[in-house]
Formats: structure tokens, sequence, C-alpha cells
């Protein structure tokens, strides 16, 4: 074969490879975004069943105490970004309120429970391999930090940080989760939630102060107090639902596979 023709071969072939359809289904995605809770009491449906939760706080070492009240408190409260209440006017947002007696790395736990619960903390069920945690979030231009804590599909926990709270008024916060948390396992039969939402985490700085104002008596007792506020909005994730089709991939869905083993009456 002549060298023009071996070179015109070659070119033919390849770009007779590159026509060819690919079939691998390796990078599809099916992204979907999902509310997982709008603190108004509407429920988050997985797999058919609903949950609906409560929110409770837990601070560290140096929450502060008075004669008539216990940090850190939280309730919902009757206020969101405009953006969402041109949406639904009903909407809500937790309300927290903080205050330590100790500048320094101070935290609040900010997690969930069932609302016909016994008041213990549950996780919230992730659907898919969650992409994106977006929630929006009132800050009061206080240097302080909130974070997010994922678990994965192998019962790990994650930290990962959501964003600085040293703005005023109301911004959505959105991060990536990063590519090598396992959401999803890859043995089947497959669960219907491998990963799930543990909790948020508010920081304080160091070199913040840790209520907005404070009068002590000449004994050191607090007599008056105007605590820190946060507020979040609307907590919801992008996450990629795409199950890849196969021959027999009804079996890799628990329920199927009870249904089947039920209908032969096997122990």
């Amino acid at each position: 074969m002549k060298t023009g023709s071996l070179r015109f071969f070659c070119l033919f072939l390849f770009v007779s490879l590159l026509a060819v359809p690919a079939f691998s289904d390796s990078n599809t995605v099916a992204l979907e975004t999902i509310i997982l809770d709008s603190f108004d009491g509407t429920p988050y449906v997985v797999d058919g069943e609903e949950y609906r939760y409560t929110w409770k706080v837990a601070g560290s070492k140096f929450s502060t105490k008075t004669d008539n009240q216990t940090f850190p408190i939280i309730s919902p409260v009757a206020t969101a970004p405009q953006a969402l209440l041109r949406q639904k006017p009903d909407i809500k947002s937790l309300g927290i309120q903080g205050a330590f007696d100790r500048q320094g790395y101070n935290w609040i736990d900010i997690y969930p429970t069932l609302a016909d619960g016994d008041g213990e903390p549950v996780e919230i069920p992730l659907q898919g391999r969650t992409r994106v945690i977006d929630v929006w979030v009132w800050g009061a231009n206080l240097n302080y930090s909130l974070e997010v804590y994922l678990r994965d599909n192998r019962g790990m926990i994650h930290q990962i940080q959501l964003g600085q709270l040293k703005y005023t008024g109301w911004r959505n916060l959105r991060v990536d989760v990063p590519a090598g948390i396992p959401m999803v396992s890859n043995i089947l039969p497959r669960a219907t939630v491998d990963s799930r939402f543990v909790k948020f985490r508010l920081w304080t700085n160091p070199e913040e102060k840790t209520y907005v104002s404070v009068k002590r008596d000449v004994s050191g007792k607090i007599t008056e107090m105007v605590p820190f506020y946060v507020y979040i909005a609307q907590l919801k994730v992008l996450s990629d639902i795409y199950e890849t089709v196969y021959d027999g991939d009804e079996l890799a869905y628990p329920k199927n596979t009870e249904a089947l083993w039920s209908a032969t009456g096997a122990n």
C-alpha cells in the first residue's frame, strides 16, 4: 500500500471511530433539585414515605445561661428572603439565638428530629448522589462560619464548609459536595438511601464577640443581654438521581427483592 493511501485509510478509520455512538452511560446524569425542609411543616417524601422534622440546637461548653434563658434557642419564625416569599408567602425559616460567656471556637449544632418522635437526633435521607448543598442564611455581619455534616454510604461523617457569615441580610450559600465522598453503593441490591444529612454546625471566631450587647451588675451577673441572631431558610440539595437501565435492574431495589422472596414463601 502506498504511503498516501495508508494515510488516507488511517484518517478514515479515525473519523469512523469518532462517528460510532457511545453506549457507555458512566457519565450520564439526571440532576434534580430536592427540598429537604422548608421549615413550614411541608413533608419531605422519600420512596413514598413522608418525613416531617422539628429542629433543635445544642451549644458548646460556654453557652450563656441567665435567670430567664438558656442559650442557644431555636424556633421556626415567619420570615424568609424575598426570593422565597415571592414563590411561597407562608414559608418560614429557623431562627437561632445564641450567646457565649467567652470568646473562642464556640459552636452551636442545629439538628433535625422527627416531628412525631421522641426528640432524639435523626438524619435526613439523601436521594441519589448529592452534588450541591444549598441553603439561605441571614447573617448579622459577625465573623462566624457555618458547616454541614454528611454521612456517606459507608457510615463515615464528613464536615463541609458552607461559608462565612460575615455579611448583612440574606444570602444564598451553596457548596459542591466533594467528588471523593461516596454517596451511593455499587453493591446490589442497592439501599433506597445510602447517605444522609446529619446537621449544621455554627462556629464563632475567637476574635469576634459572642453576643450583641450585655450588661452586668457589680458581681458580674448578667442583668440585660441581646444575643446574636442567625436565620436559616429552605434547605435543599442538587442530586443526580440517574440509574443505569439493564437487564435485571428491578432486582437492584430492596423492596422488589423482598416482595419477590416473600412470594416464594422462603424464610
